[in-house]
């Protein structure tokens, strides 16, 4: 009795039979899609299995730190950094570098690095220098970075014998 009625109702209204058959079929093609998708992207990720790229900061030299009561900033600051692919299958294109330097979240100091093609499992090493004189003013506020690494430097000529330790940066995509 429930075909019966329900060709029944299909003979009085055709448009609403040939609406729900539309819109059942567009629901499947719809997951359908998704899940082919969603072992797409599984299979990806299963072959290339992405890291996230590793950064530190191997050493780091401040010459010159000088605040005057001015505010202007005298500075000179050398750092040696590695960032490390740890991508066995994926090699890695790094087109826009540059290093910034902030003192009390205002930037100072700015080294545009050349590009540079990272292979699998492969380090590069950075060296970033930053010297010169600026006047600190304003709120100036960081525009996204790849890595982030808070340092702390032994001042010029610091006597209580404070050397510099490797550091691990962040990395943020």
């Amino acid at each position: 009795m429930g075909s019966a009625s329900r060709a029944v109702s299909c003979l009085c209204c055709p448009c609403k039979c040939l609406a729900c058959g539309l819109f059942s079929c567009l629901c499947s093609i719809l997951i359908s899609l998704l899940v082919t998708l969603g072992v797409l992207a599984l299979i990806f990720y299963l072959i290339f299995r992405p890291h996230m790229i590793a950064a530190t900061v191997d050493s780091a030299s401040l010459a010159t730190f000088t605040l005057s009561p001015t505010s202007s900033l005298a500075y000179n600051l050398t750092v040696a950094m590695t960032v490390r692919n740890p991508n066995k299958r994926v090699g890695l294109y790094y087109d826009n570098v540059e290093a910034l330097a902030f003192y009390k979240d205002q930037r100072f100091g700015y080294d545009p690095l050349d590009a540079f093609y990272q292979g699998t499992e492969a380090s590069t090493q950075l060296k970033p220098e930053f010297h010169g004189q600026q006047l600190l003013q304003g709120d100036v506020t960081a525009a996204q970075f790849r890595i982030t690494c808070k340092l702390l430097v032994p001042a010029p000529g610091a006597t209580n014998g404070a050397t510099f330790q490797p550091t691990d940066c962040k990395v943020w995509f």
